[in-house]
Formats: structure tokens, C-alpha cells, sequence
């Protein structure tokens, strides 16, 4: 678990500088990038997930306490929310810092369902967060398991809702583009949400995602992975990878 660390992304909101999050992003010192064949382990065994839970837990625990102006969105997969011992690290951090961790929930579906619902998405895996007293965003919406549908199972426990323009690049055109990303931001707008958009990295697609009132964005306009200061949990952090 040595391997393992964190970076953010700051996600920047233009119409309130003083609000910024940072999405917590994982990598490995092994290989660049997302370690997704290392994650991808991790969740597929719940006994392997325990051992990642025990660094995510003292890691997350740690980034909280030592940025305490700071506000943070940590990734959880679906099939993670299978897993008790999930809802056990979370209850486990300090109580008087959830309010500053969103837990943002990705788009891939479970692998093996180990609780009965009959749903499309586990519920009570949202509302159990939720009570815990974290925040909750629907990562990739109208992607994989976060479809419009899905979302509307679980909106009531949500704060935050996420759309990426890496899905569409090259396969829409800007007018279809502009279309969705206004009918999300609807439903945003309807259910009390905020959307952010990731992956901006025009200054024209930020103006123009401005002048549509969506202030929220995300992307290598504004900011690439890094250590946000003072993160240092773990030594020799010179290779931070994109």
C-alpha cells in the first residue's frame, strides 16, 4: 500500500473563488496515471478491498486534518458500495470532518451485488452515506450505471452531479453538446444540485458554460493533478503523475 497516494484536481467555482474543492485522485509511484489494473484488484475481492480501506481510511483521515480549509471529493466504485466494511471505514473518520468530503459515486455498476435491491442502483447504499452526514455526487451521469433514470433513484440524497466532456469528444457535435449539457443543467437546477462540468480545457467552452450559468468546472484550464499543499502523507512525491 506504500505505492498508493493522492493527488487533487482543483474543481473551481468562477463566480466564488473562495470555493474551492479539490477531487482527490488516486495513483501508484508503479505506473503513471490512474493504477486501474491495481484498483481494479482492490475491489474485486473483498478481502483485498479490506486492505485498501485501511489505507483510504488513514490517508483520507489524514488530508482532512491537515487542510482544514480545504473541502475534498474522494471516488467510490459501485461494487465498493457492496462491501460493509465500506460504510465501516467511512463511519470510522471523524465526524467533524465528513461535512468536507464529498463522496463521489462512479459510473461503473456492481460486479457481484452482496445486499437485495431491486433497483438498478443500491439506494440504501446512497442513503446509508448519507446519513453518516457526507455529501454525495453522481459521478459521469448518462454514463455506465449513472443513467438520467438511476440519478432520479437516488436525488434525494444528492448534493452534486458530474459530466465529463472526455465522453463526447469527437462524437457529437458542439450543437448536440451545448443541447445535453443545458437539459443536465435543467435538472440540476430542478432537483438543487450542482453540476460540474469536468474536463474543461478551453477558455471558450468555460465562457460559454459561464454564460449558461454553470459556474462550476473542472480541467486542465484551471488546474492539472498535483499534491495540494501541505499533502505530504508520503514521502518522495516528485513523480506526480497527470
Amino acid at each position: 500500500m506504500n505505492d498508493l497516494y493522492f493527488v487533487g484536481q482543483k474543481i473551481v467555482n468562477l463566480m466564488d473563488k473562495n470555493k474551492t474543492e479539490y477531487e482527490l485522485l488516486l495513483r501508484s509511484h508503479s505506473v503513471p496515471g490512474f493504477p486501474a489494473q491495481k484498483y481494479a484488484e482492490y475491489i474485486q475481492s473483498e478481502k483485498k478491498h479490506n486492505e485498501y480501506l485501511e489505507f483510504l481510511q488513514d490517508e483520507v483521515q489524514q488530508i482532512l486534518e491537515i487542510n482544514p480549509k480545504q473541502r475534498f471529493a474522494l471516488n467510490l466504485d459501485q461494487q465498493e458500495l457492496e462491501y460493509e466494511d465500506t460504510f465501516k471505514m467511512l463511519a470510522a473518520i471523524d465526524e467533524k470532518l465528513r461535512p468536507r468530503l464529498m463522496i463521489e459515486i462512479t459510473e461503473l455498476p456492481p460486479l457481484e451485488q452482496k445486499t437485495k435491491y431491486d433497483t438498478a442502483i443500491n439506494i440504501q447504499a446512497f442513503e446509508r452515506i448519507s446519513n453518516l452526514g457526507y455529501q454525495l455526487s453522481l459521478d459521469d451521469v448518462t454514463q455506465g450505471n449513472n443513467s438520467i433514470g438511476n440519478l432520479l433513484y437516488v436525488v434525494p440524497y444528492l448534493k452534486q452531479m458530474k459530466w465529463s466532456y472526455i465522453h463526447v469528444i469527437n462524437k457529437a457535435t458542439k450543437e448536440e453538446v451545448e443541447y445535453l449539457i443545458r437539459f443536465l443543467n435543467l435538472i440540476a437546477q430542478q432537483y438543487h444540485l450542482n453540476l460540474v462540468i469536468e474536463g474543461v480545457e478551453d477558455r471558450e467552452i468555460s465562457e460559454w458554460l459561464f454564460d449558461n450559468n454553470i459556474n462550476n468546472q473542472q480541467g486542465y484550464l484551471f488546474a492539472k493533478p498535483a499534491g495540494v499543499e501541505p499533502i505530504a502523507l508520503v514521502t518522495n512525491r516528485l513523480d506526480l503523475a497527470d
